[in-house]
């Protein structure tokens, strides 16, 4: 029952390794075996065929003996056996009368060779035919035997090479199936264990008694629910922080939006109104921030890029946070040059950039200068955007990467989001990020190095 039940669950999956496994054994072996036995047979036939010759000679031999010591008789019957009908001989005189033959040889000759062996039809029978001639008394001696003595001889040795064929096979397939059943079971039991297991249980699998061909794929599986376990605890760190984050604009603007309903006169209520405006931009800065950088944890590293104009794109952002810049007295200053061509994304490269630029007009203080560069470095294109504020400590530099991470006493407005964004961008690109001081060890330097292409062919010189 229970191997019939095996038999069922292996045939219901098509793809099922253990079918797979039975079938191809045992048509392996099949073919094996009917090749050699094949081989066998051919080679047991070509060897009787030769040994039914020697016997064929050594008879026309003891005949002759015998035909020449005197004997007044000479007997027509060989030894009693299953073969004995299917051979015959014939003594010949030179004058070419019959002097005696077997009962199982015709009348005529068996063959009209003189000497050696050959092959004659007689009365719808095939005969292998030895002639030997005995010159000192003058008799040809023929000795002869039907070919379907041979053939079935053949067929009898065939028989009894495919016959333990046919018994072990199905022999072979039971204790395949035992055998399969015995050693697959650590995988079964893997795969109840797996299936039992809640979603929230990503600890790894223990390897235990799995086998070793086993081990390497559930070693990648319990990498692959390591990536899972830090993927989903990312995400849930940092929804716990957006909802953190997203809360404190909120709160501002409904208690503006609150002080704007108990205003008694128009200059309050503009006041409140203006900061309810604040408010909201500051809320919609930070989830554009956040839609971002959701938008970046789906990112493909293997996404295509396309040939870009790194300074053009710097050009771009620079034009679009002018006002900004304006707004807060800071100059934003590009170094001037030709295009430097990279593959990437332009959309997130300006992500990237604007995110940089904006950081350094936030911190720099009023009637400063913000300094983008742009430059060839052998076979890397290097960005650096250097500003003339506070800086960030060369022991927290690692830490403000994070997300959601500000400098404790920062007065700038801010997410805590633009860095984080800026460097999950530049791993896309196979970029470098580095935060370092400004010249004279004043403010923060940022470089972005990133691999450099050839420029269009149109563009070239």
């Amino acid at each position: 029952m229970r191997l019939k039940l095996w038999w069922h669950r292996a045939r219901a999956g098509s793809g099922s390794l253990q079918l797979q496994l039975l079938t191809g054994t045992l048509s392996l072996v099949a073919a094996i075996w009917v090749v050699l036995s094949v081989v066998a047979w051919r080679e047991a036939v070509s060897e009787g065929d030769e040994l039914f010759d020697a016997h064929l000679a050594q008879t026309a031999a003891l005949l002759a003996v015998l035909s020449s010591d005197g004997s007044d008789e000479i007997p027509e019957e060989l030894p009693s056996h299953r073969y004995a009908r299917k051979v015959a001989f014939q003594i010949w005189t030179d004058k070419g009368k019959l002097l005696a033959r077997s009962t199982t040889a015709p009348k005529d000759a068996l063959t009209d060779h003189a000497k050696g062996f050959s092959d004659r039809r007689i009365d719808g029978r095939s005969w292998r035919v030895y002639s030997l001639r005995d010159t000192r008394h003058g008799h040809l001696i023929l000795v002869a035997e039907t070919l379907e003595a041979r053939h079935a001889i053949g067929t009898e040795l065939a028989k009894h090479l495919i016959t333990p064929l046919v018994v072990a096979l199905p022999l072979l397939a039971l204790g395949l199936v035992l055998l399969m059943r015995h050693r697959f079971q650590p995988l079964r039991r893997l795969a109840m264990f797996i299936g039992q297991r809640s979603p929230e249980r990503l600890e790894p699998i223990g390897l235990g008694d799995v086998p070793g061909e086993l081990r390497p794929i559930i070693e990648q599986t319990n990498r692959l629910l390591q990536r899972v376990d830090a993927s989903i605890e990312q995400e849930r760190r940092f929804t716990a922080d957006a909802a953190h984050e997203i809360r404190t604009p909120l709160a501002a603007i409904r208690t503006h939006a609150q002080v704007a309903i108990a205003a008694t006169d128009d200059a309050e209520r503009s006041h409140a109104l203006a900061l309810v405006v604040q408010a909201s931009d500051r809320a919609t800065h930070l989830l554009g921030q956040l839609l971002t950088m959701a938008r970046l944890d789906s990112v493909s590293l293997a996404r295509g890029f396309v040939l870009c104009d790194l300074r053009r794109i710097a050009i771009d952002v620079i034009a679009e946070l002018t006002p900004q810049a304006l707004a807060k007295n800071v100059e934003c200053i590009l170094d001037e040059g030709s295009a430097l061509w990279v593959k990437g994304d332009p959309t997130l490269l300006a992500v990237l950039l604007r995110n940089l630029i904006d950081n350094a007009i936030r911190y720099s203080p009023t009637a400063t200068v913000v300094f983008v560069s742009l430059r060839q470095e052998a076979k890397y294109v290097r960005l650096t955007v250097t500003d003339q504020g506070p800086g960030i400590p060369a022991e927290e530099r690692e830490r403000v990467l994070s997300r959601f991470t500000r400098l404790a006493g920062s007065t700038a407005p801010g997410s805590g989001l633009g860095l984080s964004i800026a460097l999950r961008i530049a791993e896309l690109h196979h970029a470098a990020l580095v935060l370092a001081d400004g010249p004279a060890q004043y403010g923060l330097s940022v470089s972005l190095s990133m691999p450099s292409s050839p420029a269009p062919f149109s563009n070239r010189a």
